[in-house]
C-alpha cells in the first residue's frame, strides 16, 4: 500500500486560507478595529526623535481632534436641549379646599379685628365740635339740643346727621336745620340754620319772643328783660305780622339791634306803611314789603346829618327834621 505524502506547498495554501477567512469574520463581527499594521511604540518614538517638528504637528493634531471629539460629546444639541425645557414638567403648587377656606376666614377675621379696635379707639372718638351759621343761640345751646357730645364715635355720628338735624328741631324751634360736616380727623363741623328772633308781641303785660316765620316762642318774658329787638304794635292780621317778620328777618344784625319799636301804620296812600322807632331817636317810615330793600339806606343817610328827624323811604329818601 503506497502512503500519499502531502505537498508542503498546498497545506501552507490552506492554512493562509483559513487564516483569511477568519479575519473577514472577525471584520464582519466588529472586533478588528483596522487591517491596518500597527506600528510599534519604538519606531514612534524614534521617528519623533529625528523630526520634532513633524512630531509636534501631530500631537497638536491629535489634541486638536480629542478637544473636538470631547467638545461634541460634552455639548448637548440645540434640538436636545429644546425637547428637554420643553418636556421638563412645571412644578404647581396647589391647595386644598379646606385650606383655602380657612385663609380666607383668616383674612375676615384679621378685617373684623382691625375694624372694632378703630371703632373702639381715641382714633374714632369726636374730640371737638365747631359750630358755625348761629347769630343768637350759643354753641352750647345748639349741642345741647342735637344731643351731641365729645367722645361719641365719630363715623357713628357722622352718619347718623339727619337724626340729630331731626332730634335739635324738635328741642329747640330756632334751629330749622343742621349738617355734620368732617372738618378734621377728629373735630366735626356743625352746620346751623337758625332761624332768627325778630322781636317780641306784647300778651297779657309779658313779652313773647317771635321768629321770622312768624312762629312765637312760649317763653314770656317781663318789660325789663326785653332789649335788643323791636317790640310789634297796631298789627290786626297775621299776614300782615308775618310778612313785617320775614323782611326783618333779611336785615344785618346790627340794623335789626338799631330797632326800638315797629308799628303797622297804613294810610290812604300806603296801605303797607310801617312806622319804626330807631333806638337813636329817629323815625322811619317804609312800606313793608320794601323793609329789606331799602332800610339798608339808613345808616348812610343819618351818618351825613347830626339832627334827629324822620327818614321817609316811601318813595325815594327823605329826611325831615323834628324841628
Amino acid at each position: 500500500m503506497t502512503d500519499k505524502k502531502e505537498n508542503p506547498h498546498n497545506k501552507k495554501d490552506h492554512a493562509n486560507s483559513s487564516d483569511i477567512q477568519a479575519h473577514l469574520n472577525a471584520l464582519l463581527s466588529g472586533k478588528v478595529e483596522s487591517s491596518k499594521p500597527k506600528r510599534s511604540k519604538h519606531l514612534d518614538e524614534k521617528e519623533s526623535q529625528s523630526n520634532p517638528k513633524q512630531a509636534d504637528d501631530k500631537q497638536g493634531t491629535k489634541d486638536d481632534h480629542d478637544t473636538d471629539i470631547s467638545d461634541e460629546a460634552v455639548k448637548p444639541d440645540d434640538d436636545e436641549v429644546k425637547t428637554t425645557k420643553h418636556k421638563r414638567p412645571k412644578r404647581k403648587r396647589f391647595l386644598f379646599s379646606h385650606e383655602k377656606a380657612a385663609i380666607k376666614t383668616l383674612i375676615v377675621l384679621l378685617i373684623m379685628a382691625a375694624g372694632l379696635i378703630y371703632l373702639i379707639s381715641p382714633a374714632n372718638q369726636v374730640q371737638k365740635y365747631e359750630v358755625v351759621g348761629t347769630h343768637e343761640l350759643s354753641d352750647k345751646t345748639i349741642l345741647r339740643a342735637a344731643g351731641l357730645k365729645t367722645g361719641q364715635p365719630l363715623l357713628t355720628t357722622l352718619n347718623q346727621s339727619d337724626y340729630f338735624s331731626r332730634m335739635a328741631k324738635s328741642k329747640n324751634p330756632q334751629i330749622r336745620h343742621l349738617k355734620l360736616t368732617r372738618k378734621s380727623d377728629n373735630t366735626l363741623q356743625v352746620k346751623v340754620d337758625e332761624i332768627v328772633k325778630v322781636g317780641y308781641v306784647k300778651v297779657d303785660n309779658k313779652y313773647y319772643p317771635i321768629l321770622e316765620n312768624g312762629s312765637m316762642l312760649d317763653r314770656g318774658l317781663s318789660n325789663q328783660q326785653v332789649g335788643g329787638l323791636p317790640i310789634y304794635d297796631g298789627f290786626t292780621a297775621d299776614k300782615q305780622l308775618r310778612k313785617t317778620l320775614s323782611e326783618f328777618g333779611k336785615l344785618s344784625d346790627p340794623l335789626r339791634h338799631a330797632v326800638s319799636e315797629i308799628v303797622w301804620s297804613p294810610n290812604s296812600q300806603n296801605n303797607q306803611r310801617l312806622l319804626i322807632y330807631m333806638n337813636d331817636g329817629n323815625q322811619v317810615l317804609i312800606s313793608a314789603d320794601e323793609m329789606s330793600k331799602k332800610m339798608k339806606y339808613y345808616p348812610g343817610m343819618v351818618a351825613q346829618l347830626n339832627k334827629t328827624g324822620v327818614a321817609d323811604l316811601q318813595v325815594g329818601a327823605y329826611f325831615k327834621p323834628y324841628d
